[in-house]
């Protein structure tokens, strides 16, 4: 088949059902019958000789080859798009724009309320709401636009090539105790930190990390509690001698709001990556590039400070 042979808005459609994984939703966001959406997939799966997408309940889960073209069919779109757009210069303090931020609460509190502050200045109508992040549902929220960014603090290898990656900055880990904790006057030894009572937080992996670091000298953390967040476990060590262990970028904002005390750990430096994560539809979006600017300058200002 020649290129003069296909349609182009066969691609704006692959495109849609890329991003909403449902013909439903891709004939909303197009304007278009679901019968139409339907007749354009079953010219894509002639053209591609592949199913593209098959159904999973009530979503279109993506084929090996839907997922190849996905880049190549995002890049050609967005060059289009670019050739038909006037030429006036992207302005933040005119845009109107809602995004959903998907984090932990540590990255709500450490790179998301710090980007709505400094949205109230540079631009006020673009707004970015916090929504909860789930691991096993990452990939699948970019994709469906449930989320627009994820700030992640995991680490694992994304085996998504329509999603894209980037690092904001190396934090560290920080372990904080009450005022006049025992460890606080003096550093302990690895056994006797090892083997207080610490705080897990389920939303991050800080213990684990801890845990990797003391396996060098076969230990392991005595974990007294679990529980559901950063805010929730400061209220646990405050009230007993239990230790939490935080970002460093988080650790310093509450031990100086609620004068936590900070333990030396006998470990070396322990880095936590904290990557910036989107779906590669928005990549020519000007107004999220511009966002995604804003997040990586806060980054740098944390990674300087600290």
């Amino acid at each position: 088949m020649h290129l003069k042979e296909v349609d182009a808005n066969l691609l704006v459609t692959l495109d849609a059902l890329l991003v909403d994984a449902s013909v439903t939703r891709a004939a909303e966001r197009l304007g278009r019958s679901a019968s139409a959406i339907s007749h354009a997939l079953a010219k894509l799966r002639e053209i591609f000789a592949d199913e593209l997408f098959v159904r999973a309940g009530q979503r279109l889960v993506p084929t090996a080859k839907a997922l190849e073209l996905a880049p190549t069919v995002h890049v050609i779109l967005a060059g289009m798009e670019s050739l038909l757009r006037p030429s006036k210069p992207f302005d933040p303090s005119l845009s109107v724009r809602d995004f959903a931020a998907a984090s932990s609460e540590a990255g709500e509190l450490i790179l998301v309320e710090p980007l709505r502050q400094r949205l109230q200045s540079l631009a006020p109508s673009v707004q970015v709401t916090w929504t909860p992040s789930h691991r096993d549902e990452t990939i699948d929220s970019l994709r469906n636009a449930r989320s627009h960014f994820v700030i992640d603090m995991e680490g694992a290898q994304v085996a998504a090539p329509d999603v894209r990656v980037a690092k904001l900055f190396d934090d560290t880990l920080a372990t904080l105790g009450r005022p006049g904790h025992p460890f606080a006057a003096r550093k302990p030894k690895a056994a006797a930190f090892a083997a207080a009572d610490h705080i897990a937080v389920n939303t991050l992996p800080t213990l684990e990390l801890i845990d990797r670091a003391l396996a060098k000298q076969r230990l392991s953390c005595n974990v007294s509690s679990h529980v559901s967040s950063a805010l929730v476990g400061m209220l646990v060590a405050l009230n007993s001698d239990a230790l939490l262990t935080l970002p460093s970028s988080l650790a310093a904002i509450l031990e100086k709001q609620f004068r936590l005390a900070r333990i030396a750990q006998p470990l070396p430096p322990v880095a936590l990556p904290l990557r910036l994560m989107w779906h590669s539809s928005y990549d020519r979006d000007e107004c999220h590039q511009w966002v995604r600017g804003e997040l990586a300058k806060i980054a740098q200002e944390i990674a300087g400070a600290a």
